[in-house]
């Protein structure tokens, strides 16, 4: 059983919103991501540039993107948060690779949102959970494939392994080709499973390639979370050729990440940690999911 994108991609708007920046960088942000009033609360004494961007990349409406109000609910949620403690920083939008390796070098202060992987884990220190969000899994019409999963969906470890009951969901992936663009991780089981040559992977540059590639039968399946999957979707125009699993392939969390060998690494990783609780104390957290129109958790 399947049902359609239509209804997840519904309500999936935009709309801009504050952009906390130090007074130095203020004219060159207005062009990227605009500007609003302040919110109470919020406006913390003015602190010296770093020398550091933070760093993030586009198509991943309505978390990130540079033609997005405010560069995307996560943008703005980590500007936010950085600003509680009178941290201000540019944020520059490129490739995902480009920007995640960078970060890695000590090129970029951090970059967002990512999901917990074992190889990411090596690499650079996760923030607290920015969002939560379910992993679906969207199949082309043109396949026979479908995900079963089990009842529940796939209850997720730190590392993002799946505890699996007596049947095995993942062998409605074997013998199937999956998309995933460049920059992004697919889960653990499935990259294990192209290791082993029992799947197949195709990675165009972005994810709207990829839902292009599901929606012409190039690709069986793709393994997104469900607000980036319907804004891409609804952006292609293809929801008549692309099925969504009734049953969600996992939860994930996403991120801010700061390279492990960045000088200052774990404080400015606080620092965001101790901003992100002050905005969901403050109703502000909540606030901004509803005007991205991202529902906020019960």
């Amino acid at each position: 059983m399947s049902i359609g994108v239509g209804a997840t991609a519904q309500g999936v708007a935009l709309a801009a919103l504050l952009v906390c920046v130090a007074p130095a960088q203020l004219r060159a942000l207005d062009s990227v991501a605009g500007t609003a009033g302040p919110v109470s609360g919020l406006a913390p004494a003015p602190a010296p540039y770093t020398g550091l961007d933070l760093v993030t990349g586009s198509d991943y409406a309505p978390y990130t993107g540079d033609d997005l109000p405010a560069g995307g609910l996560v943008t703005e949620l980590v500007r936010r948060a950085f600003a509680v403690g009178g941290r201000r920083y540019d944020v520059r939008f490129m490739p995902w690779k480009r920007g995640y390796d960078g970060v890695v070098a000590g090129r970029f202060l951090a970059t967002f949102p990512y999901i917990r992987t074992p190889e990411r884990e090596r690499e650079v220190l996760f923030s607290d959970p920015v969002l939560e969000v379910r992993q679906l899994v969207y199949l082309s019409n043109g396949s026979g494939m479908d995900f079963h999963g089990r009842k529940g969906g796939l209850d997720t470890d730190r590392d993002g392994a799946a505890e699996r009951g007596d049947s095995d969901p993942l062998e409605d992936f074997r013998g199937r080709t999956v998309c995933q663009p460049v920059g992004h991780a697919l889960p653990v089981e499935l990259e294990a499973m192209v290791a082993q040559g029992r799947l197949t992977r195709q990675t165009p540059s972005d994810l709207g390639a990829c839902v292009r590639m599901v929606a012409t039968g190039r690709a069986d399946a793709l393994v997104t979370d469900e607000f980036s999957g319907a804004a891409a979707i609804a952006k292609s125009g293809l929801a008549d050729d692309i099925r969504v699993s009734e049953r969600p392939f996992a939860m994930v969390t996403l991120h801010l990440v700061v390279g492990r060998a960045t000088p200052g690494a774990e404080a400015t990783v606080a620092a965001f940690n101790d901003g992100l609780r002050s905005l969901k104390r403050q109703g502000v957290y909540s606030q901004l999911l509803i005007s991205h129109t991202v529902q906020p958790p019960p």
